[in-house]
């Protein structure tokens, strides 16, 4: 059984399960270098048949994740009660409502009509291609790759098919169910971007800076204002918003009473009451739920959607009395909509009920022959170290101090380098991080990521377990053992915390044993793990992207694949 998924959400892309194995999956911006593009996803599509070697003739069913619209027995009852509430608080509150409804039915359909027309131009009729709802799609992603057998799943975004967030009871053998939906009139993801906006960022893009920003604040009278515009009424299990000055449920709002409040208000300030209300709304609302439905029993969570991005918010929430493991979507945004599609048909036509993804090393990978003449096309020389040789060399040259370009096999699929498209340093100089910043033209207010070994994360982290799935992609936090703090100051946040990857070496071998040799020739249990790309670039894809990077600056070192780059010439 051969399912394709294609999307132009926010992240357009692609994917292919075979026989309930995703084979490959990749977002369409690794491919024409424009990031977050929504364009029709061709390059993505034309890269995953070929890696399943099918042709579009072969594919027995194609979904898309998004474009359902409103689905009549989980999303319409939440927004004819969220409509009703807004009606009773007068004109110009309805108005708001009406025209965040109206706005999605023209943004959706727009997107939907998009998608179809650019479907059709490749040789896929309408007819084929099944729609799902955003948030289902999003579910199922979070849900059927996991090992669990059975889990609660919290879905939490800007916004999707009208909704904003939902609650579902998963399970192998009767699927999901919807048990809760709050309607896109209360998002908590509208309030994060908006944030995002007021503090300079980009939306929908750089909430991860304001997450960062968010542990050097503290509480002040902007948390006051957006915890009363913003709440979890615990009397009807409901998520209420009060529109106004200080929320409206648009990321490109006009709060002009908050914009004036930015200018004397710090940054830090603004960013940790975004990051507390978030946190504060959510955690009430899935023990409310988990109480309501489970009376005290441990469940399992997933999560997804673009909040599941923060990786605080996740940490919080596998802290909850009632949580007894995570699992986080490794594409918890749009760009795991493609995905979600697939699952969706997966789950609408076939009998089967599980998702295999152990890792997500489901993009692109380059022959020797094709680095070998991206190089020459670049004038650039290398030398090629093969096996234990190689590894050796780059553990030395990071003891050194060198940054490291590592591109090695099968592009990551999602929005974290997780040892494929990687830049490595040691994190032993807290300094690292400006080096690092300058050179890649980034603002970051989070220090950069660790990387460690499922041999070594007990040393660095409290309270790790090595069944915890959510680590190995890089989706939560853990507070840092003493020894990490002092070993790896470049990666412990100001709140003592790290959003590490764990790799055990079955999933990656030889990032697996570069990061053990580095441990044995310095002590120092992790790397530095960010993304090799430049600054509002997407992650490199081809040998040629990676050898651009190079060239600005980006990095010391090159390695790709068994060939070591040095120097330009």
């Amino acid at each position: 059984m051969n399912i394709l998924g294609i999307c132009n959400a926010n992240n357009s892309g692609a994917a292919l399960i075979v026989d309930g194995k995703v084979i490959a999956a990749a977002s369409e911006e690794r491919f024409i270098r424009i990031k977050q593009t929504r364009d029709f996803p061709e390059n993505a599509i034309n890269y995953v048949l070929k890696a399943g070697n099918l042709t579009l003739d072969e594919v027995n069913y194609i979904g898309c994740g998004a474009w359902a619209g409103i689905d009549s027995k989980e999303t319409l009852p939440s927004l004819i009660r969220e409509f009703s509430t807004k009606v009773k608080q007068g004109d110009w509150v309805a108005d708001r409502a009406f025209d965040r409804f109206n706005a999605t039915i023209k943004f959706d359909g727009e997107a939907k009509t998009a998608l179809i027309s650019g479907a059709e131009k490749f040789g896929i009729s309408r007819a084929r291609i099944h729609f799902c709802d955003h948030h289902r799609s999003h579910a199922l992603t979070a849900f059927y790759p996991s090992e669990f057998e059975e889990a609660i799943v919290l879905v939490a975004d800007g916004r999707g098919d009208f909704r904003a967030v939902s609650i579902w009871e998963a399970s192998r053998t009767d699927g999901l169910k919807c048990l809760h939906t709050v309607s896109e009139m209360n998002s908590l993801g509208a309030m994060y971007g908006y944030i995002t906006k007021l503090l300079g960022f980009i939306p929908d893009r750089h909430e991860g800076k304001v997450t960062g920003l968010s542990a050097r604040g503290e509480p002040s009278e902007v948390f006051e204002l957006l915890s009363n515009a913003i709440r979890f009424n615990k009397e009807n299990g409901e998520i209420e918003t009060v529109y106004g000055d200080v929320y409206l449920p648009y990321m490109g709002a006009n709060l002009n009473f908050l914009e004036d409040m930015a200018k004397t208000t710090s940054k830090e300030n603004f960013a940790y009451a975004a990051q507390a209300v978030l946190e504060k709304v959510l955690s009430e609302y899935l023990s409310f739920y988990l109480e309501k439905f489970y009376k005290g029993k441990a469940v399992n969570l997933c999560l997804s959607g673009g909040c599941a991005a923060n990786v605080k918010l996740n940490f919080e929430l596998s802290k909850l009395s009632q949580v007894k493991s995570l699992y986080v979507s490794p594409e918890m945004g749009d760009g795991g909509n493609a995905l979600g599609g697939a699952i969706n048909c997966l789950d609408n036509f076939t009998s089967l009920q599980w998702v295999e993804m152990q890792t997500v090393y489901l993009g692109p990978e380059f022959s020797d022959d094709q680095i070998v003449d991206s190089l020459a096309k670049a004038s650039i020389s290398s030398k090629k170290l093969v096996g234990n040789s190689k590894l050796e060399f780059v553990a030395d040259e990071l003891a050194n101090g060198k940054i490291i370009g590592w591109f090695q096999g099968r592009m990551e699929y999602g929005p974290r380098a997780l040892g494929a498209r990687s830049i490595l340093a040691s994190p032993s100089v807290s300094t690292i991080n400006n080096t690092l910043n300058q050179r890649l033209n980034r603002t970051e207010f989070m220090p950069f990521a660790p990387v460690t070994t499922d041999k070594l994360a007990s040393q660095a982290f409290v309270s790790w377990d090595k069944s915890d799935q959510a680590p190995r992609f890089m989706t939560t936090c853990y507070e840092c053992t003493d020894l990490f703090r002092n070993k790896c100051p470049a990666t412990v946040h100001v709140d003592n915390t790290a959003r590490p990857q764990v790799i055990s070496e079955v999933h990656n071998p030889e990032y697996f044993n570069v990061i053990e040799l580095f441990y044995q020739k310095t002590g120092i249990p992790s790397l530095i793990n960010t993304s090799f790309n430049h600054h509002e670039e997407p992650i490199v894809c081809s040998p040629d992207d990676a050898i651009r990077s190079f060239l600005k600056g980006n990095i010391d070192i090159l390695v790709i694949g068994d060939f070591i780059v040095t120097s330009t010439e």
